[in-house]
Formats: C-alpha cells, sequence, structure tokens
C-alpha cells in the first residue's frame, strides 16, 4: 500500500470502532429488533465494501470479507437479504474505489496472507460454531414444544377420564394409566393420607412403576414433609433416574397428597409442569369424594345407614329391566317388618323405637352379602334385594333371619332414662321373578309377610 495512502485509513478506521456501539444502540432503541438487526447487517455490508476499496481490493481479505457478509445476511435473511448485501457491498466498494483513486492491489505479502488466512479459519469456525448452538438450541426448543404438546393433550383428555371414574380407587388408578399412555417412558405414582392421621395412606396409585421403583418411591413418600401448595421435592436414584415429588394438598380439604413421578433423567421442562397435573388431578379427587359423599348422602337413610327407599326402588327398576332383556336372569326379594315398633314408641317414646330400628339394622347388616342390596324401605320395614338369585337365595336369608334374631335384644333407654331389654323379631315375606311377573314381586313379598304377620300374631293370642 502507497505510503502517502495512511490518510485514506482514518475514516474507515473510526467507523469500524465505532460502528458495533452504534448497531448496538440501534437494536436496542428500535422497537423491532429483528427489523433493526437486519438493517445492522445491510449497514456491515456498506461499511466493509468501502474498507475493501481502502484496502485496494486486496484479494484474499476482500473474498474473506465479502464472503462473511453475504453469509451473515443469508443466514439471518435468506436469499434475498444476501442479494441485497451483495448489491451495497458492491457499490461501497466501487464509491469508495472512485474516492480512494481506483487502486489494484492484489497481493500484498505472504505474513499479511498466513494473518488472513488465520482470521478467516478463525472467523469461519466461530460462524460454524455459533450456527451449530443455534440449532442446538432450536432443536431443544423443538422437543420442549413437543414435550408440552403432550402435555396439552394429557391434561385436556384428563378430564374426560376422572369424570368417567365411579370411585376415588378408580379416579386414581385411570388417572396415572391415561398419564402413563401418553408418557411410556414415565412412572406415576399418588399416595393421598388424612389430614388428621398424616401417618394413614387412606389411597393409592401407581402406574409404570416396578416393585423396586414403589419401595423407593415409598421410602422418599415416607421422607416427606407436610405439603404446602406447589412445593416440588427431587431425589436422584443410584440409577440416575430422578423422582419429582409434587403437592396436591392445596386442593383437597380433608387429604394430604403427592404426585410422584419417575424420570429416565432429569428434565427442566417437567418441573413447571407437574403443578399443572397435581392440581388438575387433586381438584377432580376433590369433586369425587364430594360427589361420593352427597350421593351417599341421598342413597341412604339418615337413621340407619342404609340404603333408603328412593335407592331400593331404583336398583328393582333395574332388576326389572334385566329380567324383560333377560327372561332368565332372576332376582328375589325378602321384605320384613319390625314386630312391636308401635308398642315401643307409644310406651318409651320415639328414641327408644330409633334405637329398636337401629340395632335390627345392624344384626341384618351381618347377615347379608355384600351383592344384597338391603334399604330401610319404611318406618319399621326392610327390605333386602338380591339380584341374579331365584327364591331359595331369598328363603335361606329369611331361615337365617329366624334362627338368631330372637336370641339377641335391643337394650333401649326410656324417656324416665331407664334401661330396658326389648326381644328382637319381624315378620318376613319372600317372592322372586322366578314365581311372579317381575313387576308385581315387591307386593307378592308384601303380602306374604303380611301372612306372616298374621299368623304369627295368632300363634301368640293362642299360645
Amino acid at each position: 500500500m502507497a505510503e502517502d495512502s495512511g490518510w485514506k485509513l482514518i475514516l474507515p478506521g473510526v467507523l469500524l470502532l465505532i460502528w458495533p456501539g452504534l448497531a448496538y444502540l440501534h437494536a436496542a432503541c428500535a422497537q423491532n429488533s429483528k427489523r433493526a438487526e437486519f438493517r445492522n447487517l445491510l449497514c456491515d455490508s456498506l461499511l466493509f465494501g468501502a474498507w475493501c476499496s481502502v484496502l485496494d481490493f486486496y484479494v484474499l481479505a476482500t473474498v474473506t470479507i465479502g464472503l462473511a457478509c453475504l453469509m451473515n445476511n443469508l443466514v439471518v435473511g435468506g436469499p434475498r437479504q444476501m442479494l441485497v448485501s451483495a448489491a451495497l457491498f458492491s457499490i461501497a466498494a466501487a464509491s469508495g474505489s472512485a474516492l480512494t483513486g481506483g487502486d489494484f492491489r492484489p497481493y500484498v505479502s505472504t505474513p499479511l496472507d498466513i494473518y488472513q488466512w488465520t482470521g478467516a479459519v478463525v472467523y469461519f469456525l466461530t460462524i460454524g460454531r455459533v450456527t451449530y448452538s443455534q440449532n442446538r438450541k432450536i432443536g431443544r426448543s423443538i422437543g420442549e414444544i413437543k414435550f408440552q404438546n403432550r402435555v396439552f393433550h394429557a391434561l385436556l383428555d384428563l378430564g374426560t377420564v376422572v369424570n368417567s371414574a365411579t370411585n376415588i380407587h378408580r379416579l386414581l388408578n385411570n388417572s396415572l394409566n391415561h398419564l402413563h399412555s401418553h408418557f411410556p417412558d414415565y412412572g406415576f405414582a399418588v399416595y393421598l393420607q388424612e389430614r388428621q392421621r398424616p401417618d394413614v395412606i387412606r389411597y393409592a396409585a401407581t402406574a409404570g412403576i416396578g416393585a423396586k421403583d414403589e419401595r423407593q418411591l415409598l421410602d422418599l413418600f415416607a421422607s416427606l414433609s407436610a405439603p404446602t401448595p406447589h412445593s416440588l421435592k427431587t431425589h436422584q436414584t443410584s440409577d440416575g433416574e430422578m423422582l419429582y415429588a409434587t403437592s396436591m394438598g392445596g386442593r383437597l380439604s380433608l387429604h394430604e397428597g403427592w404426585l410422584i413421578v419417575k424420570a429416565p433423567k432429569p428434565n427442566r421442562t417437567l418441573e413447571p409442569i407437574l403443578p399443572l397435573f397435581a392440581d388438575q388431578l387433586a381438584a377432580a379427587t376433590e369433586n369425587k369424594l364430594l360427589h361420593l359423599e352427597l350421593q351417599k348422602t341421598a342413597e341412604r337413610d339418615g337413621l340407619t345407614g342404609l340404603y333408603n327407599r328412593g335407592f331400593l326402588e331404583s336398583a328393582l327398576q333395574a332388576s326389572i329391566q334385566g329380567k324383560a332383556q333377560t327372561p332368565s336372569l332372576d332376582f328375589a326379594l325378602l321384605m320384613m317388618d319390625v314386630d312391636g315398633l308401635k308398642d315401643v314408641n307409644d310406651r318409651h317414646g320415639h328414641i327408644a323405637g330409633d334405637q329398636l330400628i337401629t340395632t335390627v339394622a345392624e344384626s341384618l347388616q351381618q347377615h347379608c352379602r355384600d351383592s344384597d342390596i338391603l334399604a330401610r324401605y319404611g318406618g319399621d320395614e326392610f327390605v333386602i334385594l338380591f339380584p341374579s338369585a331365584d327364591l331359595s337365595a331369598a328363603r335361606r336369608l329369611a331361615d337365617l333371619i329366624r334362627e338368631h334374631l330372637p336370641d339377641q335384644q335391643c337394650i333401649i333407654t326410656t324417656a324416665e332414662g331407664d334401661r330396658e331389654a326389648l326381644a328382637l323379631d319381624v315378620s318376613l315375606g319372600c317372592a322372586s321373578s322366578s314365581e311372579a311377573p317381575a313387576q308385581q314381586v315387591l307386593a307378592l313379598a308384601d303380602k306374604r309377610m303380611y301372612l306372616d304377620k298374621s299368623q304369627r300374631r295368632r300363634q301368640r293370642n293362642h299360645g
């Protein structure tokens, strides 16, 4: 380069020094930072095109700088931005050459070539490293978006799953199996304990958890302190798996609980999402508990805790429909009336009469199977429905009641505060759909019960 041309380096050199600061301020103050960055890259093309003219178009420097400008604009803005950059680079180079006299010096010296090649290699390797890092970041972002989409669909479908459950155990099992189907590499567990007795696990469910994992989860659960809303605990196993435990306590009124997730490796995307699953599962559990409690109140007799008349009539109607659809599917009824209730009420008061009714109810429960439907039908009447059974089932239970009930007594407290022992006795009537039309089975059992009552009254009078 000519010795008298040092003045040509001053203005471009100053611009090269102050331009990065100006570009940063432009991008920071602009309303659209992305568009500002595009403009900055085009300005780079103008500035470096002029700088190449100052270097008298030293070939290696011009090619390197030109390619760098084109690559930057291509990566950021695409082919169109690259073409605009090439045009601006050429215009700036031509304008600078005209101002500086149009010198052309394609080669200077070997040391400068080595320096230029070193700078070019470092620059392009840096560009490659930055591009690789961006691609990795984009790949992680895509993976996180896919994971979040799976979470969204799992949460969206979870509402349908929990609404179809008929009890808490099925709700928890179905919910965890649903989550495991969306995330087969993960294991899930739920533990609910009574708030008044935190050492008692009231409900528990797992999905995708082996026996070894379950022991680890129980150990982790035992080490958890009283949960606070959205509290999150983590524990890494010896196998490198990560256990995440998040509290469900904020949504439950009578229970404390934890949702525990076993991940094959630490997953930072999972941590902010877990409270969403825990909240939805806790809300569904609480709603189901309240619904079951209301349902129990609606279906149960307030005094005895047995099914009430409304529930029995619904169950009887289902048996009648079953008989109509499948004629071979019979059902039976055992109807009974507590003898002497009116006398107890008249002599000792209704509180004593209630004691007699509850004592009879407790005795009947001891003789009924889980499949039998025992209901308080009226003031002193009880009915047992035997779904999918014939008359022999009702007769067997009637014989069992007649054999054991007279040996029991009801200790009542009279209105005066005295305690008195009363014998337990009932009148019974059996009927089945195998001997009468399904719609008339209840009436037939009722008729036979009153025949039994009359017969027993005559026997007592003659005795």
